[in-house]
């Protein structure tokens, strides 16, 4: 206990150690804007002071493990090396689970995909990380297996969802937090979130303030989720670039007049060196098509000196829509970050309310890699350089 009062703490940390120390609620929801701390927040408690009681079992849950490493175990784990606890011989990478040896504590981390993990032995403490992104039924295999307090958290980008009447049981507690609530936000960070104000009021409203989406302007609405890309699809990939915001790598797939996407890629930080590690690691085809963002011509050529199939994509955005929705559009179960942007993909409105033939440039990496691949393959464009 003295070691979480040690750290640095935003106002969620403490809130929800409250709500946790009060013994009152069965639920306890995180619904709030992006970059709140409700996921880093959540796993302070988790990781620094909830282990202190003895034998206590914790399931950090996500919608799937790759998802799960990028986020909340990442920031589990950095928490627990900032704060010098961290100890390497205590994380069994094997099966996912840290232990605590002076308690007996342990906490696991499994995605939603993991079926004997979801319906398999209980625990104590149960979280559930971005619980908007899951389904309802394997949220209350997880539910009536914890015997004690469930967290969870999510972005209320859905008009309607499970979580929402989760949140607002009697029993619960609902902690609501915004981007405001994050002292450790960049300059940079705060202008991009703010600058939605002028960009659209229910991206705005949101991803800013953290409240429910209202919004009927979303771009696609014809996808349906699928397990894999069917065998015998022909195969290609998309690719976004980015440094501060993440770059994007899809893999697309056309199977009987329907194109499927899977994402493969979706992190920050990437140097061109480091993308084409990740290349490597992922298994990616030097073979297939990889259909990039045109804007970064060096970017490409290093791509191909590295032996992949890199190539410019045409980047009209209007027409690249229009297309994707002339066809049958699936999207793999474990494309976290895809189905996020999906469900938050909007055309633009002006101060009317009259929708714009423009998305809102929010949010839209993976959509735009998607994109690239699936216009650009299927329209046979050739990209000229200008002259000169």
């Amino acid at each position: 206990m003295e070691q979480a009062n040690r750290v640095k703490a935003t106002i969620v940390f403490r809130k929800n150690r409250l709500a946790y120390e009060s013994g009152l609620y069965r639920v306890i929801a995180n619904e709030g804007s992006t970059r709140s701390t409700k996921t880093y927040s959540i796993c302070q408690l988790l990781a620094l002071y909830i282990p202190n009681i003895e034998n206590v079992s914790i399931s950090i849950v996500g919608p799937s493990l790759p998802h799960l490493k990028r986020g909340a175990r990442r920031d589990f784990l950095e928490i627990l090396e900032a704060a010098g606890q961290y100890n390497d011989d205590h994380f069994n990478k094997t099966d996912n689970i840290y232990h605590f040896p002076r308690t007996g504590a342990y906490a696991e981390f499994f995605g939603a995909e993991d079926v004997g993990r979801v319906r398999g032995p209980g625990r104590d403490i149960l979280y559930v990380n971005e619980a908007n992104l899951m389904a309802y039924p394997i949220y209350k295999q997880l539910a009536l297996r914890t015997r004690k307090v469930i967290f969870i958290d999510y972005t209320p980008a859905d008009v309607d969802s499970w979580v929402y009447h989760e949140a607002d049981k009697p029993g619960n507690i609902l902690i609501h937090s915004t981007y405001k609530d994050n002292p450790f936000l960049s300059k940079e960070q705060r202008e991009e979130i703010e600058s939605l104000k002028d960009a659209d009021e229910n991206l705005w409203k949101v991803f800013g303030l953290g409240l429910r989406g209202t919004s009927s302007e979303t771009i696609y609405t014809h996808w349906k989720l699928c397990d894999e890309i069917p065998e015998g699809a022909e195969r290609i990939y998309g690719q976004d670039f980015g440094y501060n915001v993440p770059s994007a790598l899809v893999s697309i797939g056309f199977y009987e007049g329907a194109v499927y996407w899977d994402e493969e890629l979706y992190e920050t930080k990437l140097t061109t060196g480091d993308l084409i590690e990740r290349y490597k690691s992922i298994d990616v085809s030097k073979v297939r098509e990889i259909y990039c963002d045109a804007a970064e011509p060096k970017t490409i050529e290093e791509l191909c000196r590295a032996g992949y199939n890199a190539m410019p994509a045409d980047k009209d955005v209007t027409e690249g829509i229009r297309k994707v929705k002339s066809m049958p559009l699936y999207i793999t179960k474990r494309s976290v970050n895809l189905l996020k942007e999906i469900r938050s993909y909007k055309w633009k409105t002006d101060k009317n309310g009259k929708v714009l033939d423009e998305p809102v440039k929010f949010n839209d990496h993976a959509m735009d890699a998607g994109r690239y691949g699936t216009f650009t393959h299927t329209t046979g464009f050739v990209f000229k350089p200008v002259a000169g």
